[in-house]
């Protein structure tokens, strides 16, 4: 599934239509969301059953001071919309993953 922009109008109707959701809080200006960008992605293309959004924080500051975003890149996983999960800082594949293992299996 492709990794979808969210916006501040679409956002909350994008979370809730999907079971599991990951959101990815970025900037364009950062060097470690580019490099985390890839990988995002290929996550995204593996797991039709995850939704993948990504939020642009420059442009949608509303959104970032919503979800306390102080730095980024930074992930908030939620489940049937409700939010379970919180981590910050770049990732590759394997460190995906192991943050989706958390959304997947929470309490």
């Amino acid at each position: 599934m492709a990794v979808i922009e969210a916006t501040s109008e679409n956002f909350d109707e994008l979370v809730n239509s999907a079971e599991y959701v990951m959101v990815d809080f970025y900037g364009d200006h950062c060097g470690a969301c580019v490099g985390t960008a890839p990988y995002y992605r290929d996550v995204a293309d593996d797991m039709a059953f995850v939704k993948f959004l990504q939020v642009n924080t420059s442009v949608y500051r509303d959104l970032a001071k919503r979800f306390k975003i102080m730095g980024i890149p930074a992930f908030r996983y939620f489940h049937n919309g409700e939010l379970v999960h919180k981590s910050v800082g770049g990732m590759d594949t394997e460190m995906i993953h192991a943050q989706l293992s958390r959304l997947l299996y929470h309490d």
